[in-house]
């Protein structure tokens, strides 16, 4: 359980959250002062009614999805106005309330399901955004119609922003559906826990799966190259491509990988995040970075890199001509990982390294690793150029 808590910790760190939990815009603010009033008498109806629509429609985008579809039975006027807001559904929301001890109700995945399909059934759409995280595995876990029939709504109604998350704890292994391919509103898309990706295969070259789409977001999910590779064909918009523990595992013609070096939502990364990078059959991987011993978990040919590890042939990409690293030399365990991560890639020609600054206090600066260190074997025999960015000049 521990496990799977880690990797769920890891994919919500990395995916969007909702725009109903984004901070009141100053035109929500102006409303609420104009229903309370500076006394303490009770807002009537007729008060709130004074309201214009678009107001009224910004207060309700901004509620959770069960209290938004709620003020539909206020009255016909708040059932326009609900049917008129562009949708935000997180199923999170969906989830039963903690009991009045502080504990956990059961879950009834069944009913939380539904509750998702009475949802996209009811509200005519357009749909802003859709994050489902909860109710995926079961929906999809009878064959997967339900799953199917969610994504036909989804794409029918024009959701923007979409996305998907499988539970690693639930006990049936869901097959994804390939309607996910089919939602061509899309410009934002993250992916978690897809295994596997849906074969691509009935694409045709060329096409425009995603004409749209600006965010790319695959979380701990297995895509082969050629899906990959359509999947980016069928993209003319991207800008965005974000892997969450990135695992290269058979990709033979695969030359250059570069990895992005910053968080999508840095606000919700703790300091001991760290994701996986693991590189398997890569016989052409000529360019590798920036790897970063902070965040960076490198595996190569099932072998977890740790500092110290020892050179071998499962422990060492030899095709590799250019690295990059991304270091804080005054962390000693980094700046050990550094001399480790370049006995993994014997053969560099050309070395990338920047200079991050540290966020905390680095304590005793520890010279003698540097004194004590063997011989590396690109520096001693293959290495031409060395590039540093961000040089300090710092005693470490």
């Amino acid at each position: 359980m521990d496990a799977a808590d880690d990797i769920m910790r890891a994919i919500f760190a990395c995916i969007p959250g909702t725009p109903s939990s984004a901070s009141s815009d100053g035109c929500l603010f102006a409303a609420a002062a104009f229903v309370s009033g500076d006394d303490e008498e009770e807002v009537d109806e007729d008060r709130m009614s004074r309201l214009p629509d678009a107001v009224l429609s910004n207060i309700v985008s901004r509620l959770p999805v069960k209290d938004g579809a709620r003020t539909a039975v206020l009255s016909p006027r708040w059932r326009r106005v609900w049917a008129s807001t562009p949708l935000v559904l997180d199923d999170a929301d969906l989830l039963p309330n903690d009991d009045d001890d502080g504990g956990c109700r059961q879950i009834f995945w069944r009913d939380v399901t539904d509750a998702v399909s009475r949802v996209l059934s009811a509200h005519p759409g357009p749909f802003r955004c859709v994050r489902l995280t909860n109710a995926c595995s079961y929906a999809g876990s009878r064959g997967g119609a339900t799953l199917s029939r969610w994504l036909g709504v989804l794409a029918t109604k024009g959701v923007q922003e979409l996305v998907l998350v499988f539970l690693p704890v639930w006990p049936v292994r869901v097959e994804p559906p390939a309607e996910v391919l089919r939602v061509a509103s899309l410009r934002r898309l993250y992916l978690g826990l897809w295994r596997p990706f849906p074969d691509t295969e009935h694409i045709r070259p060329g096409a425009d799966v995603f004409p749209n789409l600006v965010e790319l977001g695959i979380c701990r999910t297995d895509i082969k190259t050629k899906d990959l590779d359509r999947l980016l064909q069928c993209s003319p918009a991207l800008e965005t491509l974000a892997f969450v523990e990135l695992a290269v595992v058979v990709a033979p013609r695969l030359e250059r990988l570069i990895l992005w070096t910053e968080f999508p939502y840095p606000r919700r990364v703790s300091h001991d995040f760290r994701t996986r990078v693991k590189i398997g059959y890569t016989p052409e991987l000529m360019v590798l970075g920036y790897l970063e011993p902070r965040i960076h978990v490198l595996e190569i040919a099932n072998t977890v890199i740790e500092a110290g590890t020892k050179p071998s042939p499962r422990t060492t990409v030899p095709s590799v001509k250019v690295v990059g690293l991304k270091v804080r030399f005054g962390v000693h365990q980094e700046a050990k990982m550094l001399l480790t991560f370049l006995r993994c890639f014997p053969n560099i020609e050309t070395l990338h390294i920047m200079s991050a600054e540290a966020d905390e206090p680095i304590g005793k600066l520890y010279f003698k690793i540097w004194q004590d260190v063997s011989p590396i074997e690109c520096l001693k025999s293959h290495i031409k150029k060395v590039v540093f960015k961000n040089f300090r000049g710092e005693r470490s």
